[in-house]
């Protein structure tokens, strides 16, 4: 019996390790079209290139919640958004790097929430599971659901965000599938871009450049779409932090 309980107790201490493990993997974001956010626990802290290779840390920008946090996104300009559990909260900053909590901007959904992003325009992607729903905001700061039809992926989701106005990247493992909405608002996938990492992969953030970066433990790796339409790392452009 003695030895019974040792190994349960031995087995709960494992798998509380590993969860904490897991929680506590760096999270990245392109944010305002400038900076690479990465967040751990609570922090984040932004870095800034100019030539694409060297990422500098940016002195009194870094975001602090005073709260709990699963995931944090772009939204719009200056605005972003903290997941914790199934609301999410939005915070804007000042050209001086001070943030300040948007009062009555809160998101909280009826469903638990697995991973959020800015998708287009007010609209976010909301997904649970392999499903992906999508709400929008008003100038009252109230959401409602959006225009676009939920999209439902036909594999396993790791991962979801959005590259571009009305296309979202799933990542299933190292393998990002792209896909596209059509004016008639079905769910379209686009042959021939899939992303299939060397590493394994963390995190996943979509630079307005055309550039991907891809994190795999403490580095980032960057891809970009070639002359000949397939994805290419970019030597010599390593971010590790």
């Amino acid at each position: 019996m003695r030895k019974i309980l040792i190994a349960s107790l031995s087995l709960i201490s494992v798998m509380l390790f590993t969860g904490c493990n897991n929680s506590s993997k760096p999270q990245i974001f392109y944010f305002n079209y400038r900076y690479i956010g990465i967040r751990e626990g609570r922090t984040v802290k932004f870095y800034d290139t100019k030539d694409q290779k060297t990422w500098n840390y940016s002195p009194g920008k870094d975001f602090v919640s005073p709260e709990s946090v699963d995931e944090v996104f772009h939204f719009i300009g200056p605005y972003i958004g903290a997941l914790d559990g199934r609301t999410v909260k939005f915070y804007k900053t000042n050209a001086q790097g001070t943030w300040d909590y948007a009062t009555g901007k809160d998101l909280t959904s009826p469903a638990d929430i697995d991973n959020v992003f800015h998708f287009s325009g007010n609209a976010i992607g909301i997904r649970k599971g392999r499903t992906i729903r999508f709400a929008e905001t008003h100038k009252d700061g109230k959401w409602s659901p959006g225009i676009f039809k939920d999209f439902t992926s036909p594999t396993d989701v790791d991962g979801a965000f959005s590259p571009l106005s009305n296309y979202i990247g799933i990542r299933n493992g190292r393998t990002i599938k792209f896909y596209s909405i059509t004016g008639q608002g079905s769910w379209t996938y686009i042959a021939g871009r899939d992303f299939t990492s060397p590493d394994d992969v963390d995190d996943i953030c979509y630079l307005n450049t055309g550039t991907m970066g891809v994190l795999n433990g403490r580095t980032i790796k960057f891809y970009r779409v070639n002359d000949k339409g397939a994805w290419a790392y970019n030597a010599g452009g390593d971010f590790s932090f």
